[in-house]
This record gives C-alpha cells, structure tokens and sequence, in this order.
C-alpha cells in the first residue's frame, strides 16, 4: 500500500470546489471518497451549472461528521477528500491510514483542504509534510 498526501490551500467554499472540480473532471476512473466537516454541495452546484461537465453524481459533497462510520471500498486507486478543522482532519487522516493497513495493493492519494485564512501561519509546516500541492491547474511535486 502506497499512500501519497497532498494538500491544498483554498480561499472559500467556492474556491475549494472550483480546484476540485477541476480535479475530479481529470480523475474520473478513481474511487472518490470525502471527509467534509461542513459541506459544499451547493458550491459544487453552481460550479456545474457554469460549466459543460457533470462530476459523477455518487462523490458526496455533504458534511461527513461519521467518520468512523465511513465505509472505504478495496479499490485499486482511491483518493480520499478531506475538509475541516484541524482536530477533523487529524481524526479523518488516522481514520483513513488505520483503514488502509489492511488493503493490499492499494494506491491511496489524501487530499488535506485547508482554509487559507485559518492556516496562513502553518502553511510552511503543511507543505513539508506533504508530497504534493493541489492547484486548479493540477498538482505539482513539492520539492
């Protein structure tokens, strides 16, 4: 099993859903599965509404406050979407990583979104302990 971690640093709601629209659009043979505090399904909306591509209709947008209770499918390639305060996101990543260590020949990518506002301080300590940076225009390898 090979986990790889991005991150993404987004300025609103609708921000956030334009780069993974975006994102999602490029990567539509993965299993997509979200952790969002609160969600943005109404983001994701007006983002489609604007645009030729539907993103498929099983991704959840919605807040996901049973995390324990999440089921994780064994699929080759999963990418994991996380959204939400920091104690949030540290239960959803440990949540994740314990799930995985009992799936064998799986490549998983967790996508860490932080409210740039809230974490403009912890930027620098974020990118170090991630592999990749999420933008609109794709990611890019953290060097």
């Amino acid at each position: 099993m090979k986990i790889e971690n991005v991150c993404n640093f987004y300025a609103s709601k609708y921000h956030l859903s334009v780069v993974l629209y975006e994102y999602l659009r490029k990567n539509t043979r993965k299993e997509i599965i979200t952790f969002f505090e609160d969600g943005i399904n109404e983001e994701m909306k007006m983002v489609e509404l604007r645009t030729k591509h539907h993103i498929k209709n099983k991704i959840n947008f919605n807040a996901n406050n049973d995390i324990q209770n999440t089921y994780i499918n064994q699929s080759k390639n999963l990418v994991f979407i996380l959204r939400g305060s920091n104690l949030y996101l540290k239960e959803a990543n440990s949540y994740i990583k314990e799930e995985l260590k009992y799936m064998k020949n799986v490549k998983a990518k967790i996508i860490n979104c932080y409210d740039f506002d809230q974490q403009r301080n912890f930027m620098k300590d974020i990118i170090k302990g991630s592999d990749k940076i999420l933008y609109t225009t794709g990611e890019k390898v953290i060097e």
